[in-house]
């Protein structure tokens, strides 16, 4: 019997073997390492961090709203009903997942450099949001043996999204690490941005997506430019002295302008225009009989008065929603908005790491401007895991506890939230609610300067069965 090297080319298998071997080593080793810019400050339990920590003079890229893609071009061509073209929650996730990775490959980053998740995950009384589903497609992707990294995470439940069969749309913030990115002469994304032929209305960013599209899919953000963040806008009533009447605020069109028109407002007092905003996140509350893509399309032509115009061709990074809302008080939509600093403008931070601008329609300043050589925190989600027999003021007041003991934990207070995202679930009457809310916000938020940028926003539901969830970005003074 011959032996087995005695064969042709068999004295080849070994080393192609070891090569194989170093090889998958090699691209482990580059999924998993670590990126210098950021720190996880760990949770007791394990599982999503308290926070991660982002070095100051960061640069990052934000992502928009990505939701469902059909299962495959077979499925979308055929006739069926939509839940069964895109399939569960779990389905869904997964797929959104894969898209944001490569959307995360065109900039040079991997799931390592994320900092931030936001999902929202549609439901309603007869069919909750399926948290399950989420999570178990998230531990697909993050903490797992070759990727063990878990971003800051926040998880909401909302009424719907553009279409009926949407499960789930998901957001990301990630840092570039040194090194990386497009911000860097001569590497492989810096030279397939500049192939793109891309105008920009800022300079210290760079847009990602198709050309024809009306928005872009990511913004990379430049290293030491200040960032300006909103709180959630709402229209301006016709009568300021009649908040509580209804028929005041317009419809969808006359609101969509009221807002717009409130956000030009706020970016001239900080000396800034649509042109510098990189992000706008659309929040759209159910009206009977209507749905969210007829009111987006009426938001749509008065955005366009605004943005993606020949005047001002800017189209920022979006996320687009339904969500319960104030419709008590005859709002139609929200809307948040993130913009940048130019080098030339930037904003004094002598006082602090923060800048306040005008007043918000919940409660503090209408937007903070935070400073990009400050420690940024991003927070997971604030909830109570047990609130049984608690009222709903002392859930709130509960919840800020546990967000002022996690400040505390990288020497924080409640004077250094830049941002504040207050959610409450829709089983709570939303008059109850906003009361509430006034009550504990005031006096946590008294004596604070500038004070966050807030929003208040009723979900369909919240993981765990909570009715209040706290969701912050800090700045700190290294």
């Amino acid at each position: 019997m011959r032996r087995f090297f005695d064969y042709p080319h068999a004295r080849w298998i070994l080393p192609l073997f070891v090569l194989s071997v170093a090889v998958w080593f090699v691209l482990a080793f580059r999924v998993v390492r670590s990126n210098d810019r950021m720190e996880r400050i760990a949770s007791a339990d394990g599982g999503d961090p308290v926070a991660v920590r982002v070095v100051p003079g960061s640069s990052y890229f934000f992502t928009w709203g990505v939701t469902a893609n059909p299962r495959s071009r077979v499925i979308a061509m055929r006739s069926l009903p939509e839940d069964e073209r895109y399939g569960d929650t779990y389905t869904q996730a997964h797929g959104v997942l894969q898209q944001l990775t490569l959307d995360l490959s065109e900039v040079g980053l991997t799931l390592r450099d994320v900092a931030h998740v936001r999902a929202y995950v549609v439901g309603d009384a007869e069919n909750p949001p399926d948290f399950d589903g989420w999570d178990r497609a998230f531990n697909e992707f993050f903490g797992t043996a070759t990727m063990p990294h878990r971003p800051a995470r926040t998880t909401v439940g909302i009424s719907r999204l553009f279409i009926n069969a949407y499960r789930i749309e998901v957001e990301f913030v990630a840092v570039i690490p040194d090194g990386r990115g497009p911000f860097v002469a001569g590497s492989v994304p810096a030279r397939e941005y500049e192939r793109s032929g891309r105008t920009e209305t800022n300079e210290a960013w760079r847009s990602y997506g198709r050309l024809r599209w009306p928005m872009s899919t990511g913004k990379a953000v430049d290293a030491g430019h200040a960032i300006l963040f909103s709180a959630g806008m709402l229209a301006t009533p016709m009568n300021p002295r009649m908040p509580e009447a209804r028929w005041l605020y317009g419809r969808v069109d006359a609101q969509a302008a009221s807002i717009l028109r409130k956000g030009e407002g706020i970016l001239q007092e900080a000396g800034l225009t649509y042109a510098d905003v990189f992000f706008m996140r659309t929040i759209m509350f159910p009206e009977r009989n209507v749905g969210i893509g007829r009111n987006f399309g009426i938001f749509n032509r008065e955005y366009s008065r605004f943005l993606n115009n020949p005047e001002n061709p800017n189209k920022p990074t979006r996320t687009v929603m339904s969500a319960p809302g104030y419709t008590y008080r005859g709002q139609l939509m929200a809307l948040e908005m993130f913009a940048l600093f130019s080098p030339s403008n930037q904003p004094s931070f002598e006082s602090g790491p923060l800048v306040g601008f005008g007043t918000g329609s919940v409660v503090g300043p209408a937007a903070v401007a935070v400073d990009a050589f400050a420690g940024h925190y991003w927070l997971s989600g604030v909830s109570v895991p047990d609130a049984t027999g608690m009222s709903l003021e002392e859930e709130y007041r509960a919840a800020f506890a546990e967000l002022e003991a996690r400040l505390q934990r990288f020497g924080a207070g409640p004077q250094d939230v830049a941002t504040l995202r207050a959610y409450i679930a829709a089983d709570v009457p939303e008059a109850e609610a906003v009361a509430a809310w006034r009550s504990v916000a005031n006096e946590w938020f008294e004596g604070l300067a500038p004070g966050p940028a807030v929003t208040l926003m009723p979900v369909v539901a919240l993981p765990g069965g909570a009715r209040v969830l706290l969701e912050s970005f800090a700045a700190v003074r290294p």
